[in-house]
């Protein structure tokens, strides 16, 4: 069933980037620094996907590998008390728009696709971030603090709006992983 899941999620990220119209795309950061972003980040809220159905509670943990790519680690929380995990690596694509990687996570078959990590919302604090893809398919209200709630991201889901994603069915998570 993981694989299952994994190969959809692959998919659909693929699917989707290729229908992304060029000329209308959401502006990402224009400066990061890795070591800041690096850390635990847990999810606040997100656009309702396949890949994360059933989930209560998902977190993300960045660490700066040698090349200086990102490692990732992800985690959820189902519903049933059940956890997740899947790791991967996120790299900068362009140098000269910082705010945009790639992720590929490291199990097959998810690892024979990339999909996009657009950091589109970032405080100067680096402790919340509003990450989403450019076909607007995908957005999440990230917090490095787990007690983070809905009213402190007021800020993001304004700015998701002006760059035209769909904020209304967003689904704020009812917990938190430690």
């Amino acid at each position: 069933m993981k694989h299952q899941s994994l190969l959809l999620t692959s998919l659909v990220t693929v699917f989707f980037s290729a229908c992304v119209n060029q000329k209308n795309l959401p502006t990402t950061v224009q400066k990061i620094d890795p070591l800041r972003y690096a850390g635990e980040w847990h999810e606040i809220a997100r656009l309702p996907n396949t890949f994360e159905r059933g989930l209560v509670a998902a977190k993300a943990t960045y660490s700066l590998n040698p090349d200086g790519t990102l490692k990732v680690v992800n985690e959820g929380l189902k519903e049933n008390g059940k956890t997740t995990s899947i790791e991967g690596t996120a790299r900068f694509v362009n140098l000269q728009e910082p705010g945009k990687l790639k992720v590929r996570f490291n199990r097959f078959p998810a690892n024979l696709f990339e999909g996009d990590y657009w950091i589109l919302d970032l405080n100067p604090q680096y402790t919340r971030a509003l990450v989403g893809s450019p076909n607007r398919k995908f957005i999440w209200l990230l917090s490095k603090n787990p007690n983070d709630q809905k009213e402190d991201f007021k800020e993001f889901i304004k700015k998701a709006k002006e760059l035209n994603f769909e904020t209304g069915p967003l689904y704020f998570n009812a917990k938190r992983i430690n």
